[in-house]
Parts: structure tokens; C-alpha cells; sequence
């Protein structure tokens, strides 16, 4: 568990003051003044760290000591009035601050009873500034969105699609999208559609609309041979003020609003919806939560390709839609008996926890999940222990094997994981993020031995589904049952999206701390170039390509 103390030690002045009366055969002793000078002990664990956060809420927990004792310990958001978080008796705290779409200034103030102050001050982005999904990838610089690859329904945003015209074509250099907003904070992309947020909250989406994914009204556009087949346009989306996040799935799409309110819209044939029913919709509706019992403010929604799960300022974790694959990790698997569809058409609690016999290594506050990330038919959970837990499909090692001793034996896991399980690769290190699609997994770690006495933040380890050219320039796919940095020259990296088969990952400066949306920072792209969807003339007729290399946006003037 990574932990940054704020000061070292504690010193104390003592101020000694010795009185002898004049004529008397005897000394008198003064009473011992101790002015203390100097300020509290702060520390904090885990997710208090700057950078890109996937949640809109950071899950502070620590200890603030001092030998005057604590008067207070304090949060400031953003300028705003300082908020008071609650400190028992020892000192200890664990508790949520919610956070605003984009930029977030939190200040942690620690005052003890002499008067003396401890300040903490971090910087996060709550929003996505890459996005990847079948084959098409873009990213944010400055609120302008830039995008490539794959335009079959018009899921660049550039007002048109290959089935229409010869023109543009497939893109395979990044474009500026002028249809798009000037001041987005936020995309999110999967197969064939694309979703934005601006920095007033408003949700936008284009591309692939047959089962009413882009939440605008009537379904079946998705043929495209003529221009009012499709939807070419980046327009809003109706209905939904104030979003914070936007979770897309294959065929539906997630909105989570500032209120902790959760959105949803598309297709919804295994209840993906959570509207207690199973009838699709082209515009958004409201995720019912009113069975869930004991559900705290939600933030973080996840989407998968049939299923759907939520975070809570609990650290507990839902989810609804599709248990084929034991997505809701109930011990339950795909049977003929439920025909394989098993579906919670509204929110049901998933014991991330409770089904593990260690709860925390923590002795003070309680373990929780501060993060998820969803595949196509598997879910991981990061808790504040910077512990992953895992469960649902694992035919390709999604989930890993039980050490790779253990590979084809009879205590390697099983291809469905039915139960959230702890993953035992993560021990001792310092996991900053999640991330899952289709049958892949990734973890962005700091602290990573690199050699002798080297060390780097920003790794990437993967797992699972793991394609790469080979000495012939023929690709080969390799399960990787445990993870493991592949990717041995990328590092620093402080942001990154999965998409099918590709990926994309922001490398900020090494002189900057905390995010960056400086143009010194590099986007990197690696895995299948299909139809330009690395943005590299050079790698778009390479299938897979496992050298990140880098993508150089064009210059807005």
C-alpha cells in the first residue's frame, strides 16, 4: 500500500525557565513551558494521489497526529467553503469527497490545538481524454476532439461515413472533428458508437444507432447506405443534465449525473437497462434502484457487452443485465436449464468482499472498492488496499490462472470464475488503475522495479487475450495467464482506454507532475491497426502491432 507522509517526524520546543529567590539557601523550580511549533502529521493512503480518475468520488482514509492534539481536519473542492471530515480518537479517518466533471483542486488542512496547519493539495481529472472502441479511437486536447480509424457508421464524427462517400475514407492519421464541441471534458467509445460530455454537463453521441444506443429517439438507423440511414450529426442527447460520466456498452450506454443519479438507453434484451424490464429504449430512462438495498450515492458506472454494474460512495458494488458468464458474481453459471441468459433486470449487490476470508490488511478503517473495470463478460475491482479482485468469464486468462505452476493442473482456474476472487499477482505492489474490455485486463502500476535501483510509475501490466506480430510479421495470440509488463518501454503513463483489439495511452512529460493536457504530451497507440485505428500511416495494414508507437495530432490553426 503506498503511503505518503507529509512530514517525517514531530519536534518539540521546550523552553526552560529556572527561578532562584534572592536569599534563600534553596532553588526553586519553575513549571516546564512547552510552546509547540510546529504543524500536524498527515498521512494518507491509497487513491489521494494527483492524475485521471475513473470514479467521481475520492475515497480518502489516513491518520492526522499531533502532541497538541487535532482541532480539526478539513477538505476544500475547488475554491469551494471547506468541509469538515470526521477524525476518531486515535486520529484515524476514512471517508468520500465527491468530485466535479474535469479539473478537481482538493486540499486536505489538518489543524492542530496550538494553531499550526498541515496542507495535502492534489489535482484530478474526473473524465476520459482518450477513447477506443471496434476500430476507432480519438482524443481530447484542449476541449478539441480529434479522431481515426474505422468510419463505417459515421463513428469519427466527421459528418460522414465510408458507405455514403470515397472521399475521407477510413482516416488513418488523426483528424480534428470541427462537428464537435469546443469545451468537451470527457469521451467514451465502443463498437460502432461514440459518446462526449462538455464541461456543462450535456451528454452527445453519434454512429451505429439500430438498437437506440445514442439515446435520441427512434432505433433501426444503422444501414447507412443513405445519409438519413445514419446519424452523421454529433447532436446531444435529451433529458439528462448535469453528467459526470458516461459508461458505453456494445449495444447500450450508461450516464451517471451529478445527484448520483444513473441513466440508461439502447438495447436491453437481457435487462442491461435495469428498468425492471426488458424492452429497449431509444432515449434515456432511469436505472431503478429503489430494491437496492441500503445503495449509497453512486460514482462509477461500468458497461459491458450485456451487463452493467455501478460504485457507490459505500464502496459496494452492483450490477444488472446479463449472468451468463457469472457476470454478477452470485456463484451461478450458464446452464440449459436459464438458457444462458440469467438476467437481473435491476440492480443486484455483488459481495465483492464478503466472499474473501481476509477483508483488509488495514487495521483502522475497512477495505472497499474504490474502482471498477468491465470486459466483455468479466469484471475487476480495485479496492483502497490496492487489491484486485476478479470474476466472471476466463477462457482467455482474462482473470489469470492460480500461478502459472499451476497451469493445467487441477487447481488452475476454471474458464468461468463465479465468485469475486482475490488476484494474487498484486501483492505488495501499487495498482493506481483498472482497465478491462473485450477478454483483455490491464493494470497501471507505480513504484516498478525497472533494474537496478531504477524505478517508474505509469507501467502498464496485462493478462489475458494478448496478440502480437511475430518474427514473420504473422500474428499469434498468446494468453497471458498472469500479469506482466509486455510492454517493456512504456511507461509514465498517466491515462489510457481499451478498445476491442487496440489501445490507446497518454504519456505526460517526465518534468510535470500530476495530469497533463500539455502538447509536449505523447498519445501512444499499439494492438490491431485495422483500418487506421492506431493512427499511423506506417502500422495500417500491420494486424497487430505490439510496439507502442506514437500519434501526432494536427495543429488547430
Amino acid at each position: 500500500m503506498r503511503s505518503s507522509s507529509l512530514m517525517q517526524a514531530m519536534a518539540m520546543v521546550v523552553i526552560a525557565l529556572l527561578l532562584t529567590a534572592c536569599g534563600h539557601d534553596s532553588d526553586t523550580v519553575a513549571a516546564i513551558t512547552v510552546i509547540d511549533r510546529t504543524p500536524p502529521l498527515l498521512t494518507t493512503d491509497s487513491g489521494f494521489v494527483d492524475g485521471y480518475t475513473a470514479v467521481a468520488a475520492v475515497f480518502v482514509s489516513g491518520q492526522v497526529q499531533d502532541s497538541s492534539g487535532i482541532k480539526s481536519l478539513t477538505y476544500t473542492l475547488n475554491e469551494a467553503p471547506a468541509q469538515t471530515l470526521t477524525v476518531d480518537a486515535k486520529g484515524y479517518f476514512d471517508d468520500r469527497i465527491l468530485l466535479s466533471l474535469g479539473n478537481n483542486k482538493l486540499t486536505l488542512e489538518a489543524t492542530d490545538n496550538a494553531g499550526n496547519m498541515m496542507r495535502s493539495t492534489k489535482t484530478l481529472y474526473l473524465g476520459n481524454t482518450v477513447a477506443a472502441g471496434g476500430s476507432h479511437t480519438g482524443a481530447l486536447r484542449d476541449g478539441q476532439l480529434y479522431a481515426w480509424g474505422r468510419n463505417n457508421y459515421g463513428q469519427i464524427g466527421l459528418g460522414l461515413t465510408t458507405k455514403t462517400t470515397d472521399v475521407i475514407g477510413h482516416p488513418d492519421t488523426p483528424m480534428i472533428v470541427n462537428h464537435a464541441p469546443k469545451n468537451l471534458i470527457s469521451i467514451n467509445y465502443n463498437q460502432n458508437h461514440s459518446l462526449a460530455i462538455d464541461q456543462e454537463g450535456q451528454v452527445y453521441s453519434w454512429g451505429a444507432d439500430k438498437y437506440g444506443q445514442l439515446g435520441r429517439g427512434e432505433i433501426g438507423r444503422d444501414d447507412c447506405r443513405e445519409i438519413e440511414d445514419c446519424r452523421l450529426d454529433i447532436s446531444p442527447i435529451a433529458g439528462i443534465d448535469d453528467a459526470v460520466m458516461v459508461a458505453a456498452g456494445y449495444k447500450h450506454n450508461l450516464v451517471l449525473t451529478k445527484d448520483g443519479s444513473v441513466w440508461s438507453f439502447g438495447a436491453n434484451t437481457q435487462g442491461q437497462l435495469g428498468t425492471g424490464s426488458s424492452a429497449s429504449s431509444s432515449t434515456p430512462i432511469r436505472v431503478d434502484f429503489s430494491n437496492a438495498n441500503d445503495v449509497g450515492h453512486i460514482v462509477q458506472v461500468v458497461a459491458s457487452a450485456n451487463s452493467s454494474y455501478a460504485l457507490d460512495d459505500k464502496g459496494q458494488v452492483w450490477g444488472w443485465g446479463s449472468d451468463a458468464y457469472a457476470n454478477l458474481g452470485d456463484g451461478k453459471t450458464c446452464t440449459a436449464t436459464n438458457s444462458c441468459l440469467n438476467i437481473h433486470a435491476t440492480p443486484t449487490r455483488i459481495q465483492v468482499l464478503d466472499n474473501n476470508p481476509t477483508k483488509s490488511n488495514a487495521i483502522h478503517y475497512k477495505e472497499k472498492v474504490i474502482q471498477l473495470a468491465a470486459g466483455r463478460d468479466h469484471v475487476l475491482a480495485l479496492t483502497n488496499t490496492e487489491s484486485v479482485y476478479g470474476w466472471g468469464l476466463n477462457d482467455t486468462s482474462q482473470l489469470g490462472y492460480n500461478g502459472q505452476a499451476s497451469k493445467d493442473t487441477k487447481d488452475a482456474w476454471t474458464d468461468i470464475i463465479v465468485t469475486p476472487t482475490k488476484l494474487p499477482w498484486f501483492t505488495n505492489k501499487e495498482v493506481r488503475r483498472i482497465y478491462a474490455n473485450g477478454h483483455a485486463s490491464y493494470a497501471l502500476l507505480d513504484n516498478v522495479s525497472m533494474g537496478t535501483d531504477s524505478k517508474a510509475n505509469g507501467v502498464v501490466y496485462a493478462w489475458g487475450a494478448f496478440g502480437e506480430t511475430n518474427s514473420t510479421g504473422k500474428t499469434v495470440y498468446n494468453n497471458l495467464d498472469e500479469p506482466t509488463n509486455k510492454l517493456l518501454h512504456l511507461k509514465n503513463i498517466d491515462t489510457m482506454a481499451v478498445g476491442i483489439m487496440h489501445l490507446i495511452a497518454h504519456e505526460k512529460p517526465s518534468s510535470q507532475n500530476g495530469i497533463s493536457n500539455s502538447k509536449n504530451g505523447s498519445f501512444l497507440t499499439w494492438g490491431w491497426s485495422f483500418e487506421g485505428a492506431l493512427g499511423n500511416k506506417d502500422t495500417t495494414h500491420i494486424w497487430m502491432y505490439n510496439t507502442p508507437t506514437p500519434v501526432h495530432l494536427p495543429s488547430q490553426i
